[in-house]
């Protein structure tokens, strides 16, 4: 009776973790469970780690954190974004030339012919003026943007960083192994002393048939 009540607390606890994973996922990815169209990325700079935004659905961006990210490239999509939203999209360094990804907030948005154009910045940047040469410019037409920034994790990506250490993938291996290891082990004990019971059992059972 103890065992069994033992692992359906261990079942339980078990259940409760998983949703609440499932939950915090799911709440990131702007309340959906649905991740086809979804991509994480960890934002490797310090550029959105400003002051919150309060009233934006994405108040900052700590550097280290995992980011979602809903794909766009409909036109129903780019006619949604608003200034305040938090964009990644494809970027090319007018100074190095370096190709980057970036994630940063719409400042402004103007609309022509050939669509949108959305100027973005980094909460972090001080001249956020369009016109500052802090800022980007992407267009709708361009295909630079991946998508929009749903939700934000600061946790898991620090779990990403610490399992992407040798520590941490060597932790990977030895807890699992540990687990496994200390249930084996419980077993062999269980069943020991389930024998010596049963001997000292059939040991009474002998000496009162005599």
């Amino acid at each position: 009776m103890e065992v069994s009540r033992r692992k359906a607390i261990t079942l339980v606890a078990v259940l409760a973790i998983a949703v609440s994973a499932v939950w915090y996922v799911a709440d990131k990815n702007g309340g959906s469970l649905d991740f086809s169209d979804t991509e994480v990325r960890v934002v490797v700079s310090a550029s959105m780690d400003g002051e919150p935004r309060s009233g934006y659905d994405i108040e900052s961006i700590p550097v280290g954190s995992m980011v979602f990210i809903r794909h766009g490239g409909s036109d129903s999509f780019y006619s949604s974004l608003e200034v305040g939203d938090v964009l990644t999209f494809h970027y090319k360094n007018p100074a190095t030339r370096e190709d980057m990804v970036v994630t940063h907030r719409i400042i402004a948005i103007s609309s022509g012919p050939s669509g949108y154009t959305y100027t973005m910045a980094g909460d972090a940047i001080v001249d956020r003026s369009p016109s500052s040469p802090s800022t980007q410019t992407v267009t709708s037409a361009s295909g630079d943007i991946i998508g929009k920034v749903t939700g934000v994790s600061p946790t898991l990506g620090s779990l990403v960083e610490v399992f992407s250490t040798f520590a941490g993938k060597v932790l990977l291996v030895v807890i699992p192994c540990s687990i496994l290891a200390v249930s084996g082990i419980w077993d062999i004990v269980k069943t020991r002393r389930g024998k010596g019971s049963d001997g000292v059992r059939g040991s009474i059972e002998g000496d009162k048939e005599e």
